[in-house]
């Protein structure tokens, strides 16, 4: 009989137990399911902050690009315009070296 006692002790322990059991397992699922949609958030804003720098990087890639057109501009114009000088230069000091050899 002590061991039909006792199974049935260990039984109604069990028995007490098992709902308080079930209680926590609920509590943790719902803290999971909690925690899960926090992190879809979180996913979400992070997801719209890389297509924000992606256009910010691609709005700065174009302004780099239209600011290198224009340096480039610039530049061969200095450079035409220097050339020109130089020609000037060289005709101009011709003509002044046939004027004092004359």
């Amino acid at each position: 009989m002590e061991t039909s006692e006792t199974l049935v002790r260990i039984l109604e322990t069990v028995v007490q137990t098992n709902p308080q059991m079930v209680e926590t397992l609920l509590r943790m699922e719902q803290r999971q399911q909690e925690h899960n949609q926090a992190l879809a958030q979180i996913l979400d804003r992070m997801d719209a902050r890389t297509q924000e720098i992606h256009r910010r990087t691609e709005d700065i890639d174009a302004r780099i690009a239209a600011d290198t057109r224009a340096l480039a501009e610039i530049l061969k114009y200095i450079a035409d315009t220097t050339s020109r000088a130089e020609q000037m230069t060289a005709r101009i000091l011709t003509e002044v070296s046939k004027g004092t050899s004359h």
